[in-house]
């Protein structure tokens, strides 16, 4: 990311960038082209999700977690999910079929890490970049809950599915336009036709994510938290393929989101 040119404003918290009204919407049209184009420019994605957020979008979110015990308490203790904050040692020796043992393992055989998420710079209000922050450190366990690797496709669904429970614009325009960056027909025709359509259907039903303290959640089985969330039918991402079972989600095949 860049330093915008606006000095004119004081830092609200660590790491803020401050923007006008005209760099805001420059900063938002430049980072959606460009995410558009290079979908590994993950900071540019992270630009996009907060210059294009409405602040009362954000509100909402704010008090939809103030109206749960466990929302009050995330936004009170601010805990963030990274590899210093989270002991994955730990969690990998958590019961079989607990959310910590299932995490640990999506992010080993996945080749992710927590660590990989940006800091939020360009939210004005120092509570709602929080929010940002915890909704964007949250991602790999959205993946988690519904079943999806890390492949195109399944960031696709996760993207469908996002934009029908937390209604964020940046989750709606890559809705729109990632399916253009699918190689294989068979990954456009099951997006639209079964897996696109599923996700909207548990992004609508879902219960509040924001709510859930994943931290006190890692000893809970799995399918119980799912089923608390009121998520069904959800897929196994162990068998190594793509979501569908088509082609192995190796470096070329198309179905890969990173690195080999």
């Amino acid at each position: 990311m860049i330093p915008t040119i606006s000095r004119l404003t004081k830092p609200a918290y660590p790491g803020h960038w401050p923007v006008g009204k005209l760099e805001n919407l420059f900063l938002a049209a430049g980072s959606a082209v460009v995410s558009l184009v290079d979908v590994y420019r993950h900071d540019m994605l992270a630009t996009l999700t907060e210059t294009s957020t409405p602040t009362m979008l954000l509100q909402q979110m704010r008090q939809g977690m103030l109206s749960s015990d466990n929302g009050r308490r995330i936004l009170a203790e601010r805990p963030r999910i990274s590899t210093k904050s989270v002991d994955l040692d730990a969690l990998r020796d958590l019961p079989k079929g607990t959310l910590g043992r299932e995490y640990s393992l999506w992010l080993e055989r996945c080749g992710v890490t927590p660590d990989t998420r940006d800091p939020v710079h360009y939210i004005d209000d120092e509570e709602l970049a929080y929010i940002v922050q915890r909704y964007r450190e949250s991602h790999d366990l959205y993946h988690l809950l519904l079943g999806q690797r890390v492949d195109i496709l399944s960031e696709l669904i996760i993207k469908w599915f996002e934009f029908s429970h937390f209604k964020l614009p940046v989750a709606g325009l890559s809705s729109a336009f990632g399916p253009l960056r699918l190689r294989h027909s068979w990954q456009r025709q099951d997006l639209f036709t079964r897996s696109g359509p599923w996700a909207i259907r548990q992004g609508n039903r879902c219960a509040p994510l924001m709510g859930i303290y994943w931290e006190n959640e890692w000893s809970t089985n799995l399918a119980e938290l799912r089923q608390r969330m009121n998520l069904t039918d959800v897929p196994d991402w162990r068998d190594g393929k793509g979501p569908q079972g088509k082609g192995k989600a190796k470096f070329g095949s198309g179905l890969e989101i990173g690195g080999a």
